[in-house]
């Protein structure tokens, strides 16, 4: 099984149930150990604490449930826990939020300091109403009990991920950030195995 990691924005754990794939997120600072019921695990966390974190309608999905509002950077090393590195990802995306309209949401996704996934809309931002949800490719969703997001991909040539939010110009709310998933393409990079059975190889004397 690839890893395979989701982050869902709410504000208590317990309000929705997760997928296994999934994880709570409640405005927790950066590096903080996130594991999911599959039993992967990694670091991330917000660079500084959002504005609010909500919980907003628990008969959405979970992964659309509540959100993290604020202009931050989300970051996630992909060299950490059970993370695999580098590597081409899968990536889910949901920004918006259930109950409320949100202003001229921006989300730039970042290889480090290369983007990789531009949601900025040439800097106006993209404006949800209420129970809408823009995903990765840009298209807006009205939210339910299903998420029906389009996904995306991209390559991360080094181990440090990030979603920067942020709200647009003239003048907008903060931005918010309902989920965000990466998942390991196949053949997609990665740690590869054979240093490690080198090393366990030479351990044994042989």
């Amino acid at each position: 099984m690839p890893f395979d990691m989701g982050f869902n924005f709410r504000s208590t754990a317990g309000y929705v149930t997760d997928p296994a794939y999934g994880v709570p997120v409640l405005g927790e600072a950066y590096p903080h150990t996130y594991t999911n019921a599959n039993g992967n695990s990694i670091n991330a966390g917000w660079a500084s604490t959002p504005a609010a974190v909500f919980n907003q309608n628990s008969g959405f999905d979970a992964r659309i449930a509540g959100g993290n509002y604020g202009d931050g950077t989300f970051t996630i090393d992909l060299s950490s826990g059970s993370a695999p590195g580098a590597g081409t990802y899968t990536i889910d995306h949901a920004m918006g939020l259930a109950g409320l309209g949100i202003l001229q949401n921006i989300a730039l996704i970042k290889d480090n300091t290369t983007t990789v996934v531009d949601l900025s809309n040439g800097g106006a931002g993209y404006s949800t109403a209420s129970n809408h949800f823009t995903d990765a490719t840009a298209v807006d969703n009205t939210g339910s009990s299903s998420w029906a997001g389009t996904t995306t991909s991209a390559a991360f040539a080094t181990t440090t991920a990030k979603v920067v939010m942020s709200h647009g110009t003239p003048d907008g709310t903060n931005a918010c950030l309902a989920h965000f998933r990466l998942t390991l393409q196949a053949g997609g990079g990665g740690q590869s195995v054979v240093p490690v059975l080198m090393a366990q190889y030479r351990q044994r004397g042989a």
